[in-house]
Formats: C-alpha cells, structure tokens, sequence
C-alpha cells in the first residue's frame, strides 16, 4: 500500500537559470574529439567561434573545449597525478569539444557575410546537423546552462538542481526535476540521496566495519564552470588505524541535462595488512518512487517495479553480473526517467552486480527518509589491493525517454556521434 502522507519537507527553492529547453531526443551535450579536427591541431583553440544557420542567418552557439591528460582522464592543472596533452589552448587529437546537437542547423545555402572558416556535419541518430566554424568572429554566444557552486555545493541547470549536505560531494541530497511533481501533485526531491559504503575485515575476516559517505570528506580541488558543463575535480583519502586503505580521484563532468562521473579508487597495498575481503557499493535512493520500473541491459526482460518488496523477477536480476556496454533504465512515470551507463575501464576482474533495493521499512544508512523506493546501484566484493580501478558512470535525465522502448532509447541516447568537418 502506498505512503502519500511521507512528503520531504522541502529546503529553500533552487532557481533554474535559463528558459526550459525543448524535449527532443537530441536536447543532450555530445562530445567529439580532437581527431575530428585534424586540419586544425596546433591552432588556438579561442580563435574560432561556432554558428548555425537560424531564421536564414548565421548566429553563435555555445560550446566548450575539455583538456584531457596523458593518462585518459579529463585534466586538472590541480591533479598531480596525471600530466596535459600538448599545450592547453590549442586544438589537438585529445581535446574534446561539447555542442549541444538541438544547436545544429541546416546546411548554408546562400551567401552570408562571416567569413566560414569551416562547416562541421554532425550526424547522431540517423540525423544530421550542421555548425560553422568562423573566425575571430566579433558576435559570441553568452547563454550559460549549468553552474556549479563550491561555496553553496549545489548544481542548478536548465532542467533540475541538486544540492549536497554538508558542504560534501558525496552527500547528495535534494534533487528537483523540471516537470516532476511528488503524488499529491506537490514539488518532491526525487532523491534521499547518493550512498557510498565500503565494508571490509578489520585485522581479520569477522570483525567487519562499513565506512560511508559519514566517513568521506572529498576536497573540492578545481572548479571550472563554462557554459555547457561544470568540470569538477576532487581527490578523497581514507585512512584506519593510521593506515591508508583507499584514495578516490573524482572528475565531474556536469551537464544540463546528464552528468558524467569518472571515477579512480586504489585500495593501497599496505591496507592489506589492516583490512580484509573489500567491498564496495555505490547507489542512488529514490524518495518513495512507488510504481516505477527499472529495466537493465543484462538482466533479460525483467521488469522491477518499485512496490516496496522482491518480486521473484527482481530477485533474479540480482543474480545476473553485469557484462558488456551495460546500462540501466528507470521510470518514475511521473516526469522523470533516468538512464544511466556503467563503464568499467580499468582493473575490474571481479564482476560487479545489480544493487536493488526495494523495501519500505529497510534502514540502509545513509539516508534521510525511511526505505529504499527504490535504491539502485552496483556492488563490488573481494576488491584485489595494490591496483587502480577506473570506472565512468554517465547519467541522462529525462522527462519521458521520448516515449521509446528501454532499448531502443538508450540505443539512441547512447549512440556515438559521427562528424565530418570541411575546411571552407
């Protein structure tokens, strides 16, 4: 039976900052690489601004240019771990460039008066669109779509805000969806909040100790806020008993209507002689979501249907490793849907497998209202020492999945673009 009476009491209103976009399939960042621009590595990145054809016209478009390091994660001049591909403020293979693909336009087809200094086709989806590099251009785009705020430690975007308690990362808290409202037709944070815990043998198997988002203070390092993402990198260490047992290197990439959370954790191996048999489980709580459905890439035709108990599907799916380019779907049916990407990069050689908690009474700490309605994540057991894992989770928001089958909308969400440029 329902709760309808368990309501959050709501915190003080997150204001978006920009008109809501439009719901189309493309309304998301998509990433190209610097391989795309070839004919242009070794020139300044600043000196070209993009344009689409808009009301017959040329007109600039937002986008942003990402570092990425040596090492294969995005760069951080405050991350000493890892070194930047050639110099910064020029176009080479590793850079990646965001665009929003709602942005592209039609092709040109009459004169115009900026000088094209080259026109970019990108296709995703079966469709295609078309952005012009031109340069110096004196008209710049200034729209700005997400913020992040390491003073307020909260997120606000064209289309949801997510704050964190307590001045840390890992706690989030209130999540608010442009167009979701609880089931009384009230403003409802879809979100009791991110669970984080590590278990592990202290000084021998039996004597377990649990570690969570309570015992983790990651420290903000490096905030850099453009105008289609927030890049935010942060560096965690836990230590027990004087000893070492985890490092967390975190790289936000933050987006106004997905994120994309890369993830390196170490469990040193002196934590050997403190800890045994690790595991660790990361999750997302909902705030009684009753009556939504969660599908997955590996798990068959199952369907989970949050209703406060482990149907024998539900079971069935938690038996089932995860495998391949895997993904999980879910549905609030109620203005949120939510599809999230699982990749595991680096150093996984025990399989991970499906979280999935549904329970109105259980007590899963941390957490702010009663229950898992639904928790969802992934559980890692027997974690090796001495080696680095590397893992990005990527997560798009939704009102809807368009209205597609599970499949066929991450298939489409999830399809890398292709792009073609042509110098003018």
């Amino acid at each position: 039976m329902k709760n309808n009476k368990r309501l959050p009491t709501l915190a003080a209103a997150l204001l978006f900052l920009l008109p809501a976009l439009s719901g189309t399939l493309h309304a998301q960042i998509i990433t190209l690489t610097g391989e795309t621009f070839k004919t242009l590595h070794g020139k300044q990145s600043g000196l070209y601004s993009f344009f689409t054809m808009q009301d017959g016209r040329l007109a600039p478009v937002p986008h942003q240019w990402v570092q990425w390091s040596e090492q294969g994660y995005p760069y951080f001049e405050e991350d000493d771990s890892t070194s930047p591909v050639g110099d910064p403020l020029r176009i080479d293979a590793e850079d990646r460039l965001l665009l929003r693909f709602e942005d592209g336009g039609q092709p040109l087809d009459g004169p115009v008066t900026e000088q094209v200094a080259a026109e970019l086709a990108v296709e995703q989806g079966g469709e295609t669109r078309y952005f012009y590099l031109i340069k110096n251009a004196y008209l710049q785009n200034t729209d700005r779509y997400v913020q992040f705020d390491p003073q307020s430690m909260t997120i606000k975007s064209t289309d949801y805000a997510l704050s964190m308690a307590g001045g840390n990362l890992f706690n989030w808290s209130d999540f608010y969806f442009r167009g979701f409202e609880g089931e009384n037709g009230e403003r409802q944070s879809i979100l009791d909040t991110l669970k984080l815990r590590l278990s592990a043998g202290l000084f021998g198997e039996n004597n377990r100790i649990t570690l969570s988002n309570n015992n983790l203070d990651p420290k903000v390092k490096q905030v850099i806020n453009g105008p289609l993402a927030a890049l935010v990198y942060a560096s965690t260490s836990v230590t027990v008993a004087k000893v070492p047992v985890l490092r967390i290197n975190n790289y936000f990439l933050v987006m106004p209507k997905q994120m994309e959370i890369h993830s390196r954790f170490t469990l040193p191996g002196i934590a050997e002689t403190v800890v045994k048999r690790p595991a660790l489980d990361i999750s997302l709580d909902g705030n009684g979501l009753y009556d939504s459905q969660l599908m997955t890439s590996w798990t068959g035709n199952h369907l989970a249907i949050t209703d406060g108990r482990l149907s024998d599907a539900e079971k069935a799916m938690l038996d089932k490793p995860l495998g391949g380019d895997n993904w999980i779907w879910f549905s609030t049916g109620r203005g949120f849907d939510l599809l999230a990407q699982l990749a595991f990069l680096k150093g996984f050689d025990t399989p991970a497998r499906l979280l999935y908690q549904d329970d109105a009474s259980l007590v899963n700490d941390p957490e702010r209202f009663p229950g898992q309605l639904p928790n969802v994540g992934f559980s890692l057991t027997d974690i090796p020492f001495g080696q680095e894992f590397y893992f990005v989770t990527r997560l798009f928001y939704s009102k809807d999945s368009q209205g597609l089958a599970p499949g066929n909308y991450a298939r489409q969400q999830l399809d890398e673009p292709s792009a073609t440029l042509t110098l003018e």
